[in-house]
């Protein structure tokens, strides 16, 4: 069904309500027992018009939505039964104007739209409140069984001849009472199957949704219980309609519309807010202006006592109306509003609210649902992000309000959050289309920025010392590890030289007295070469001994002829030995000691994990070591980080490689000849 549609419908009920109301009146008091206890008003027409607008606010946001479709439609019939049924009264009753047979037929029409087709639409509506579909597949049966009841209640209706049908007193038959109550009884069975089905939705809802459900599921329960006191009180008292039978039932009708209507304001439900504010004020409008119109035309008419003058009678009673609406228009907008919105209808509230929240002195993680959930409420809108930024412009930390997704319905607006000039946030409010914002809502929304910002900028600073105070605690630890890495690693060097000396030195030394021992004796012996070829074969093995364990140790050459001649020599004992590269002016010129001392045992380590080359170059104040052969290795470095880091170096992945760079700022020595 579409939304124009829905509409005339709706006007139709308006129409159908006005009728009844007056021909009711025509014939008995509005607040009689039989007005209200038998006919039901004011709860009825109150309750078939509100089904009828509830309808068709619910298709103009949705279009050809279920829910929306049968409220309508049971405005309409139900107004449509509630006027047939008055008029057929009034002639038959009250002799009101109107043959016999028309009368009979009218309530022939009423008995066939009444409660049976309003419970039908009812029930199934409520299997499949709130999204248009039934909870499951299976819950179908239950629709099928409500629709077959009404099928039976219509075919009993249909087999009556109209122009003799009597509301009061006819007889429907022997059979066909009976197939009417099975028929009433399955579209009672759907009611309360109806309810269950609510209950469950109930269970596996959450949040917001659950509020939504709640007040749908107590527009059920109140219409069974209805319902069953009508059902109980008329089987004690022989069937009439009184006062304790039918109240119940109407209260319960009424507050159908309502409930949806709450939980279409309070919990956003269908987002149908913006529609009824211009319904509200459409209406409030043509009441006004229909009033007004009848009132001035009446008044001047007696007033004047005559029918010569109608023509400029309509235009004063017509231009009255409008100038007198005028001043009234802003009080009616008000109320719309605050109809629609509650208390987003005076938006200013909201950001009296948020001011007070803001000198709570809220953390970065409370500020940005407070702002988002602010903004939103002030202005109807749909979704808000609100978004805090850092000094550097990266975002800090975001959060939103309304919804996860971006509708395709709703136009974003981003307002700036700045202070002293400098962008500190964002706040992005998403509104539907069909009701973009005005500039009183751009002025609040930017109000709301400045009262925000100085919130932006303490939220700012926490997240940056917090960050701060992360990146001490992170260097704290790395510095603590390493000095722990340190430590270990001089304690296994000296583990390690004191037992290869115990086990590669000490011995050679301890033959060293025998074989002077032997040297003395060959040299008295007359063959002095054969004592001294051991000595000195032995101290040279002491010696070589004692070079293999300096190995990784700090040289004396390096702190006498510089960083290249060390590394050549090294190098040139070590097996297998990496490629040296040393590119000039860094073969030729001294550098510090911290540096010379970190490029020696970088290289050192990196000779004992497998490099295949070295290469040594200067590059501006910094003196750089490419090494290959390490990169695609997992091996640990941390040794080499340690010796690099300790000068104030890094170290990085290059072209495959690892690329040491070591700051050497300080005057260069020239390298002795």
């Amino acid at each position: 069904m579409s939304a124009r549609l829905a509409w005339v419908l709706a006007g139709l009920t308006l129409a159908f309500v006005i009728g009844d109301v007056a021909v009711t009146a025509a014939y008995r008091p509005l607040f009689s027992e039989a007005a209200v206890a038998e006919h039901g008003f004011p709860f009825t027409p109150l309750a078939v018009l509100g089904s009828a607008l509830m309808g068709a606010v619910i298709l103009t946001r949705y279009e050809g939505h279920a829910v929306g479709m049968l409220l309508n439609l049971v405005g309409v019939v139900s107004a449509a039964s509630l006027l047939t049924e008055a008029y057929h009264l009034w002639v038959l009753e009250a002799g009101g104007p109107g043959p016999m047979g028309a009368a009979a037929v009218a309530g022939w029409i009423s008995s066939l739209t009444s409660g049976q087709v309003a419970f039908a639409g009812l029930t199934v509506m409520f299997l499949v409140a709130p999204d248009g579909h039934f909870l499951s597949p299976r819950w179908r049966w239950v629709g099928g069984l409500v629709l077959a009841g009404l099928v039976l209640c219509t075919l009993v209706l249909l087999s009556i001849e109209p122009t003799s049908f009597r509301l009061r007193d006819s007889d429907i038959g022997a059979v066909r009472g009976p197939v009417f109550t099975i028929g009433f009884a399955l579209i009672g069975f759907g009611l309360i199957a109806a309810l269950v089905s609510m209950g469950v939705r109930i269970r596996r809802s959450a949040g917001e949704e659950r509020q939504q459900l709640r007040l749908i599921a107590l527009a059920v329960a109140a219409l069974v219980a209805g319902l069953a006191n009508s059902l109980v009180v008329q089987s004690l008292n022989g069937g009439r309609q009184t006062w304790a039978a039918s109240l119940p039932l109407f209260i319960a009708y009424v507050l159908l519309p309502l409930a949806f209507a709450v939980a279409a304001l309070r919990y956003r439900l269908y987002d149908i807010a913006v529609v009824i504010n211009r319904t509200v004020v459409l209406a409030v409008g043509f009441a006004f202006a229909g009033i007004g119109y009848t009132a001035v035309v009446v008044l001047v008419g007696r007033l004047v006592d005559t029918r010569t003058g109608d023509l400029w009678l309509s235009l004063l009673a017509t231009a009255g109306v409008a100038f007198a609406f005028q001043p009234l228009r802003r009080g009616v907008i008000r109320v719309a509003n605050r109809a629609a919105y509650g208390s987003r209808a005076v938006p200013y509230e909201a950001l009296s609210s948020f001011s007070r929240q803001l000198g709570d002195t809220p953390s970065a993680t409370e500020l940005l649902p407070a702002v988002a959930e602010a903004a939103g409420r002030a202005v109807a809108a749909r979704r808000t992000v609100a978004t805090l930024l850092g000094v550097d412009g990266a975002v800090v930390d975001s959060s939103s309000w309304g919804g996860e997704g971006r509708d395709p319905a709703t136009v974003g607006h981003v307002v700036p959050v700045r202070s002293e000039g400098s962008l500190l946030g964002t706040i992005q409010v998403d509104v539907l289309r069909a009701r973009p914002l005005r500039a009183s809502d751009e002025r609040l929304l930017a109000a709301l920025a400045d009262q925000a910002a100085v919130a932006f900028r303490n939220a700012a600073l926490e997240a940056q010392l917090a960050e701060k105070v992360a990146e001490l605690d992170r260097t704290t630890r790395d510095l603590a590890e390493s000095r722990s890495r340190i430590v270990e690693s001089d304690v296994v060097v000296r583990r390690d030289l004191e037992e290869a000396i115990s086990h590669r030195v000490l011995p050679r030394l301890v033959a060293l007295p025998e074989q002077l021992r032997s040297a003395r004796v060959a040299v008295a012996s007359g063959d002095p070469a054969h004592g001294l070829d051991a000595l000195v074969a032995g101290t040279n093995e002491a010696l070589e001994a004692l070079r293999e364990l300096t190995r990784g140790v700090f040289p004396t050459q390096l702190a006498r002829v510089g960083i290249a001649p060390t590394l050549r020599t090294f190098l040139a004992r070590a097996d297998p030995a990496p490629t040296l590269n040393i590119v000039e002016p860094v073969a030729s010129r001294r550098f510090p000691d911290r540096v010379e001392t970190a490029v020696y045992f970088s290289s050192v380590e990196a000779t004992r994990l497998g490099a295949a080359s070295i290469a040594l170059r200067a590059e501006g104040d910094d003196l750089v070591v490419e090494i290959e052969g390490l990169a695609a290795r997992e091996v640990d470095l941390r040794a080499v980080v340690d010796r690099v880091e300790a000068t104030g170096g890094s170290m990085s992945t290059v072209d495959g490689g690892l690329e040491l760079r070591i700051p050497a700022a300080e005057p260069a020595r020239t390298a002795p000849v």
